[in-house]
């Protein structure tokens, strides 16, 4: 196996990322990446499903204190997300690996270390506030809950997530900053997390000693404190904090080993993605310990096995005919109790061939859905011609699609197999996960697009200060919170879907107002500002600035994006004000639903041709990767 070493300490870490997708370094990793590779498509299924369990849980348990609780909850969000996006990025470049695909692999590795920095040290920051919240519990008695609120965690929570996604996102400017943020911020949650629990337990002593010596109950303030279910929570907590070091500790040192060290071996390489696989190990063992050591989430989540036996019982009672019909009288669980029809035996029961045949359509887009953004991602890659910024647009996009084939479209192909089968049970978690990442993927993809069509805007509108001011580093900002906006919005149906619901009447029609009135601006301006065809007449410099015909091609290739995701997006968006103003199910609308949804996976596989269609520059370099795939896959 390679080693190589290294001279430029500035530049080292930079080389390190470069060197975990080179042919030097691989060269023999190919066995151990699918095994690798393996192991965390399983543990990222296990991962999004214990955690989903946990935050249903959460949301029906009413005991536990609610500071106490949004600190779970965020705890197992980023657990969700580890699930849900770290270890499939991994999965990717490992395989990205095996079949050589260097620029995929660069790509795949530089987003999955972001994601994973930004949620190991979202959940180090919430541990840590845990530890603070049990010791102020301990110190303030009664003051409690008027000095520790719900609002006042919520925003402390928030800025966990603003640190930290601002710490991560910094490594593409600077990758010191993320370091240095690392050094400071792991040092500090595990020394501030060891002195509070120590302080914790040495309070406890002090009681106890004294509660013996006397032979009495405590004082007014003690008493207001369940000694015992405060001790239970402490140890509930730590337990938390010891899955976290433990599951991490061997990662952070042999980072830091590699950082220290001269030199950069496979073996290496192979005990580091272990030691990846090992961390991701923490968020589906987290699940396990909540139910294990918290009471009140084992019960809450007996609670729910209880209603989804006494939800089938119920539904087991009605009419099982193919074509049967619900009708629903109360308004205010109308949407909810669609959702949970979906996966019953009173409207599901009779579609077993038609589940088959979605899902064979499913498996088919999904393949080819994920083929061909992960062409057009490795072609932009290799493609400069692109300004950056439409660069990075489209990358979004197309990162977008890709999960849509890589996530989305899978699990809606389980929930109809699901259905087959008839699991009614884990088909209602499927379909609730289905519906989620449609919801956070469409809503980035809307936004995206949107985007695209100001940012051709401003090209025209600026002319030569179009560079000064729309800059990659504002543009990488407006991306990533249009992926925290969505992904917090679509969580948020686990606890009121009212807030989605209300989040999407606000957003769909806000993107098509602005692309149209983006698009209505720019034709007219080009209509205008036509070039007069006397040769005498001297251009305008804002003219000379900008390639007209260049900027044509593109407004029109953004504009048949826009188009397809509004012609595939369209027939989804009626069924659901259908859906939510009818009073009457039956098996025709939900065929039809599950065809307009077939109709939106559809878009994800369209894009990637609209763009080697109408991208002359993108269609060169996909025929360039293709050819190089076939033709010198050793290259």
């Amino acid at each position: 196996m390679a080693t190589t070493n290294f001279t430029d300490g500035g530049s080292k870490i930079k080389t390190i990322q470069e060197l975990a997708c080179s042919p030097s370094s691989a060269d023999g990793l190919q066995q151990p990446s699918i095994y690798l590779a393996a192991v965390n498509m399983f543990l990222s299924v296990t991962a999004f499903l214990g955690n989903f369990l946990i935050l249903v849980a959460l949301r029906k348990e009413s005991s536990l204190c609610p500071p106490s609780k949004l600190l779970y909850r965020c705890l197992a969000i980023t657990d969700l997300l580890v699930g849900l996006v770290t270890q499939p990025l991994y999965v990717t470049y490992w395989m990205s690996l095996v079949y050589e695909q260097r620029s995929l692999c660069l790509y795949t590795y530089y987003t999955a270390c972001i994601t994973g920095f930004t949620l190991y040290s979202v959940s180090l920051l919430t541990i840590t506030a845990i530890s603070v919240d049990r010791l102020l519990a301990l110190s303030l008695g009664l003051r409690y809950r008027q000095i520790v609120t719900l609002k006042r965690t919520s925003i402390i929570t928030t800025t966990f997530w603003i640190v930290s996604v601002v710490a991560a996102l910094c490594y593409i400017l600077d990758h010191r900053i993320t370091l240095s943020f690392g050094c400071t911020v792991i040092p500090s949650c595990l020394v501030i997390s060891i002195t509070l629990y120590s302080k914790i337990f040495r309070t406890l002593r002090h009681q106890q000693a004294r509660v013996q010596d006397r032979f009495q109950q405590q004082p007014g303030q003690q008493n207001a404190l369940n000694i015992a279910r405060y001790r239970k929570a402490v140890y509930s907590a730590l337990w938390v904090q010891f899955a976290l070091v433990i599951c991490y500790a061997p990662y952070d040192i042999v980072v830091t080993m590699i950082i220290l060290s001269k030199s950069y071996s496979s073996h290496l390489i192979v005990i580091k993605d272990i030691l990846v696989v090992f961390a991701h190990f923490d968020s589906s063992l987290n699940p396990f310990l909540f139910c294990w050591r918290i009471g009140e989430v084992k019960q809450a989540l007996g609670g729910c096995c209880t209603d989804e036996i006494h939800f089938l019982a119920i539904t087991d009672d009605l009419n099982e005919r193919k074509m049967s019909t619900t009708n629903f009288s109360r308004e205010g669980t109308h949407t909810k109790t669609f959702h949970e029809l979906l996966c019953s035996p009173s409207l599901m029961g009779g579609l077993q061939l038609e589940s088959v045949s979605f899902s064979a359509v499913l498996i088919l887009l999904s393949i080819t859905t994920f083929l061909g953004n992960s062409l057009i991602l490795v072609a932009l890659h290799k493609e400069s011609s692109p300004h950056p910024l439409s660069k990075l647009l489209y990358r979004c996009l197309a990162i977008t699609d890709l999960l849509v084939g890589l996530i989305s479209q899978p699990l809606a192909t389980s929930h109809w197999m699901l259905v087959v089968h008839e699991h009614w049970s884990l088909c209602r978690y499927v379909n609730g996960a289905v519906y989620i990442t449609g919801l956070a993927l469409s809503g980035v993809s809307l936004m995206t697009t949107a985007a695209i069509s100001v940012d051709r805007l401003l090209a025209l509108l600026l002319g030569p200060r179009y560079r000064q001011i729309v800059t990659l580093t504002r543009t990488y900002f407006i991306v990533a919170a249009f992926w925290v906006f969505d992904l917090v919005a679509s969580l948020r149906i686990i606890f009121d879907h009212r807030i989605t619901l209300l989040y999407g009447y606000i957003i769909i029609p806000l993107c098509l107002v602005v692309s149209l009135a983006s698009y209505r601006k720019i034709f007219p301006t080009l209509d205008i500002i036509r070039p007069d065809p006397d040769p005498f007449q001297k251009r305008p410099n804002q003219l000379n600035a900008l390639k007209m015909a260049r900027y044509r091609k593109a407004v029109c290739s953004a504009l048949w994006v826009q188009l397809a995701l509004v012609v595939c997006h369209a027939p989804i968006t009626t069924v659901e004000i259908v859906v939510a103003h009818s009073k009457t199910y039956t098996s025709h609308l939900i065929i039809t639903r599950r065809v307009a949804v077939t109709l939106v996976y559809f878009n994800s596989t369209l894009n990637p041709f609209l763009y080697c269609w109408k991208i002359s520059e993108l269609r060169r370099a996909v025929k360039q990767t293709i050819r190089q795939a076939l033709c010198c896959p050793w290259s």
